[in-house]
């Protein structure tokens, strides 16, 4: 069987016997393992508490769009809960945590900046990589990791340039792509995936939002086994790489791992209890 990782969803907000049909749906098409990410602190534990129920990996941070007025202290308790968590072996990454400079974010821009520096801050003292958002703000997240370089990462629904694209690479990152790459209309999307590096790309369906094509096309609200849709996107990034989907499928678990390395324990351990998901 084909081998997939979705390396950033939101599953956690789904009812407990949703995320229990999403993980075997996914697991059947082979899905293997996941990163759950939290938005704030207010679900840092639900995350957490997903992840171990469902046999997922997690990131823990604050979103731009989830930043509030009590954002310093939303900073010292996302601190304390790393502090606390740092021997999980499901926790593995920092994130989502990011800029949002696009309409849909009214927090201020330079709120914004010190929440994300604050985290970059927290990736290195932990020795975690980064789940990075970039909306509309490509530059100045850039800007940053320049200035406070982590250990690892991954830019989440990466839809910037090729120098962009370039420039986050040079900065140790992979790029996500998953949902938006699905659209005809998304040609830039798809010419960069189609011509990156092989080690430059992992998959993504920031389940439960950004639908692909098909779902908006049958119109669905609550659609069903979106985490499983990695291994469609998998093979959606084989046809625009003109490569064969084993190599895609290969590829990306090696990326993954590289980007975040305690999908490498997860997997060992699943493999060594005889996990009758994992092939």
């Amino acid at each position: 069987m084909l081998r997939w990782i979705d390396t950033h969803n939101h599953l956690f907000v789904l009812s407990e016997e949703q995320q229990k049909k999403e993980v075997w749906e996914a697991r059947r098409l082979g899905v293997i393992s996941s990163l759950v990410c939290a938005g704030g602190v207010d679900n840092l534990e639900d995350a957490r508490r997903c992840a171990y129920e469902q046999d997922q990996a997690y990131a823990c941070g604050i979103h731009p769009l989830y930043i509030r007025s009590s954002w310093k202290e939303d900073l010292t308790a996302l601190e304390a809960f790393l502090e606390e968590h740092q021997d999980d072996p499901r926790l593995a990454a920092v994130g989502e945590c990011g800029l949002d400079f696009s309409a849909a974010c009214s927090v201020p821009h330079d709120v914004q900046e010190e929440v994300f520096s604050a985290q970059l801050k927290f990736a290195r003292k932990y020795g975690l990589p980064l789940s990075l958002h970039g909306r509309e703000a490509m530059d100045i997240v850039l800007k940053y990791i320049r200035r406070l370089p982590p250990q690892l990462g991954i830019i989440h629904a990466f839809n910037g340039s090729m120098a962009q694209a370039q420039a986050f690479l040079q900065n140790g990152f992979k790029l996500g792509y998953g949902g938006a790459m699905t659209y005809d209309g998304s040609k830039r999307i798809r010419k960069i995936l189609s011509e990156l590096p092989d080690d430059a790309w992992v998959l993504e369906t920031d389940c439960p939002d950004m639908p692909p094509s098909w779902v908006r096309e049958q119109n669905q609200e609550n659609p069903e086994s979106a985490l499983a849709d990695t291994a469609r996107y998998g093979a959606l990034a084989a046809e625009l790489r003109n490569t064969p989907v084993k190599k895609i499928s290969e590829q990306s678990i090696q990326n993954t791992l590289k980007a975040i390395p305690k999908f490498r324990v997860l997997i060992s351990a699943s493999r060594d209890e005889k996990s009758p998901f994992v092939s």
